[in-house]
């Protein structure tokens, strides 16, 4: 229970990985508040029934206005922010740069960067005031740091999430923030499907995606959330402004 008596916040935790995050945290002890535009009634009480308290808000993270007030309603039921986990994102498009419009680029930028960026600062806005230090996992993926002929767009929100962690890790060390991203391989997750279907390989291309990880399988969301946990707790104390790699080997290839 090393979580014991920090608040957690979770987006996209009404996800399969933000759920099982959320899950995760809160059987170190963290109270739970989960975020998320899709509204899925059970989740809440699945983390609740791992002994403490959790809370489900419906935020479009892309909201300025909505995330401030999710912040402060997270603060007056639950007290100040601890941990933030931005765990919300969507693939995008498949097209390359030259057939992509606006709007396909505003609409995932507009989830996997800005979404990032409004959650972080409502966070650390609430750590800095009550002077209690924090941690912030920013979830970014192998499409951040590896190239691929694929979702151009969705690899670079990735590479942009890597990057507000690292610079965020390192802006507010002096004030005992921690600020780290997890560069994740491919898991079995809904969104790992929707890759698959927007593809032009169809079903080979999650094949073909996993026999480039050298553990030649999908990492499960409770593999995801265990490093997720530990880079949130104390037994981290000395990471920040890391980019730690699960993706089981395939960055190192």
């Amino acid at each position: 229970m090393k979580l014991n008596n920090k608040v957690a916040v979770v987006t996209g935790g009404a996800g399969g990985l933000g759920t099982e995050i959320s899950r995760e945290l809160a059987r170190q002890g963290a109270a739970v508040a989960i975020l998320d535009r899709d509204s899925v009634d059970d989740v809440a009480s699945q983390v609740s029934s791992e002994g403490t308290k959790a809370i489900q808000l419906g935020v479009d993270i892309t909201n300025n206005s909505e995330v401030a007030s999710a912040f402060g309603e997270i603060e007056s039921l639950l007290g100040p922010v601890d941990i933030l986990v931005n765990a919300a994102g969507i693939t995008g498009t498949s097209r390359p740069t030259h057939e992509a419009t606006e709007n396909d680029f505003d609409d995932v930028f507009a989830v996997n960067v800005k979404g990032t960026f409004f959650c972080s600062k409502y966070a650390i806005q609430s750590m800095l005031q009550h002077k209690s230090g924090g941690s912030i996992v920013n979830i970014s993926s192998t499409y951040g740091v590896a190239a691929n002929a694929d979702i151009p767009l969705y690899h670079a929100t990735k590479a942009a999430v890597l990057m507000m962690a690292k610079t965020d890790g390192v802006t507010y060390a002096a004030e005992g923030i921690r600020a780290n991203a997890i560069v994740l391989g491919t898991t079995r997750t809904a969104m790992s499907e929707a890759a698959m279907s927007i593809s032009p390989e169809g079903s080979a291309y999650l094949q073909n995606l996993i026999d480039l990880h050298p553990l030649k399988r999908q990492a499960e969301p409770d593999e995801v959330a265990k490093v997720v946990a530990f880079l949130a707790g104390p037994d981290a104390s000395y990471i920040t402004a890391a980019a730690i790699p699960v993706d089981g080997g395939y960055t190192a290839i």
